[in-house]
């Protein structure tokens, strides 16, 4: 075979190979996909327990039974790769879920103190603090939610009780150290420094307000902020020390910085008498020049008094001559408020006769009638009928009601008030209650639809209180067995 038909061969030969490979490929990829598919349709109803589990953390809260529900779990889906039923398995699952669940929404109620506690100490950075302390509060914590899986209510409560105890004991000392600490730390350094020799006073502050710190805590260690202040002064008062103990060492070390120290605040004082235009002499030490300066500070405080009674007088006269010119506009103004609420209300009373006039649009005459009273808007139900002594809405006026909804949409903000009413005909009471039942009926049908709350819309049934028609003709009590929908606006 030539060289050229041995190429087209083996060029044939690998667009085969490399054809069926990609089927091969796209083949298994496809089942793949479809088991994935029935794997999780298969384990949804699971994997949504899962979730509500986690929710409720039935993994701290009931941790073997959801120790068992993961073991199962695992064990479905290996047995789901090869291909085995799964379904005994999955039953399995959900049974001890749910346990888990159960006994997890148990828990939140009878560990409730000690739920709490073990958040507490977490927050406060406990694990940073006081782990070995928080460990054994741990171990005490899963004692009680096991002993509360198995039902012993009791031994759970005391276990709980000794477990909230260190709980809080972590929790404080994570409180105490996160904020004293790292002063207590430096007071011990400065300790160690023997810097209360040369500056006791200063470094014996910085203690006193370091144990009010902690004393604050241990009384009520939620005033955390309190706390700090303390601590922040204490360690400020530490640095103070830190410099005084720094100072005098070195005035010990040499007499001549005597001599540098007092030249120093001599200058410190001449600054400030230069800035105040004042002639600084320390020939008589430094009282003289500081009386000199406060003597200054007063009188300069007394000027400033005295310039902001007279800017105070300034203003008074500046707001009486705008008071006056605030008068000459204040009629205009009103006058354009009056006119801008007039146009307001002829725009919004145009709007409620454009929406009035949608509503009357909606029923034919035999259906309803609407009208206006003062600002409310009225539906009466000319066509809705209710069987004599009945309360029951028959299906065939859900289409005239739908229309109700409709009309009630169009005013989205008003209050709805369904009216029940009844002709005289019968018991004074017994028909008070029907008109209160028939409008309740109607009242529960528009929450149903529309979707209303309690406050949105009301029903009251006044009998036979209200007629709009003599009760002496057939007509006229007709006329008086009706319901209205009574549409107000807010506030109204």
């Amino acid at each position: 075979m030539s060289n050229p038909a041995k190429k087209t061969v083996l060029g044939n030969a690998a667009t085969i190979f490399l054809i069926a490979a990609i089927s091969l490929f796209i083949l298994s990829s496809s089942q793949l996909l479809g088991q994935q598919e029935i794997q999780v349709r298969i384990f949804k109803e699971v994997d949504n327990l899962f979730l509500q589990a986690r929710a409720v953390q039935a993994d701290i809260l009931s941790p073997e039974n959801y120790k068992k529900a993961i073991n199962v779990h695992e064990d479905a889906l290996k047995d789901f790769s090869k291909g085995k039923n799964v379904d005994e398995k999955i039953e399995e699952t959900k049974k001890w879920l749910s346990l888990s669940i159960k006994n997890a929404q148990r828990a939140k109620t009878v560990l409730e103190h000690l739920i709490k506690a073990r958040e507490d100490a977490i927050n406060a950075n406990v694990i940073d603090y006081a782990r070995d302390l928080f460990e054994k509060a741990e171990d005490l914590f899963g004692d009680a939610t096991r002993l509360l899986e198995k039902g012993k209510v009791k031994k759970a409560k005391e276990k709980s009780l000794q477990s909230e105890k260190l709980f809080r004991e972590a929790e404080l000392i994570a409180i105490k150290t996160s904020i004293v600490g790292h002063v207590r730390r430096r007071l011990s350094a400065a300790e160690k420094n023997k810097i209360h020799k040369l500056a006791p006073q200063t470094l014996g502050k910085a203690n006193r307000l370091l144990e009010e710190a902690e004393t604050i805590l241990n009384s009520n260690r939620s005033a955390k902020t309190e706390a700090k202040d303390k601590a922040e002064l204490a360690d400020y008062e530490i640095a103070h020390a830190e410099f005084l103990y720094t100072q005098i060492k070195k005035l010990k070390e040499d007499d001549l910085n005597w001599e540098k120290l007092i030249l120093e605040h001599e200058n410190y004082i001449k600054k400030i008498s230069d800035n105040l235009s004042l002639v600084a002499r320390f020939d008589e030490g430094l009282a003289k020049p500081t009386d000199a300066i406060i003597k200054t500070i007063k009188s300069l405080k007394k000027e400033i008094k005295d310039l902001n009674q007279e800017v105070n007088r300034l203003d008074k006269n500046i707001e009486k001559l705008e008071s006056e010119k605030e008068g000459l506009h204040e009629q205009l103004s009103q006058l354009k408020e009056k006119e801008a609420g007039l146009r307001t209300k002829l725009s919004l009373e145009e709007k409620r006769k454009q929406k009035f006039k949608k509503i009357e649009s909606l029923f034919t005459r035999d259906e309803a009638k609407v009208f206006r009273e003062g600002d409310n808007v009225i539906v009466r139900l000319i066509g809705l009928k209710f069987a004599s002594g009945k309360s029951v809405i028959d299906p065939e006026y859900f289409g005239l009601l739908t229309k109700v909804q409709r009309a009630i949409r169009i005013f989205p903000d008003y209050h709805i008030t369904i009216e029940g009413h009844t002709d005289n005909k019968g018991d004074a009471r017994k028909n008070q209650s029907l008109s209160l039942n028939r409008a309740r009926s109607v009242e529960s049908y528009l929450m149903a639809n529309m979707g209303l709350t309690e406050e949105q819309i009301s029903s009251v049934g006044f009998g036979e209180s209200k007629p709009i028609a003599s009760n002496e003709t057939r007509d006229g009590r007709a006329q008086n067995r009706r319901i209205d929908i009574v549409l107000s606006p807010p506030n109204n």
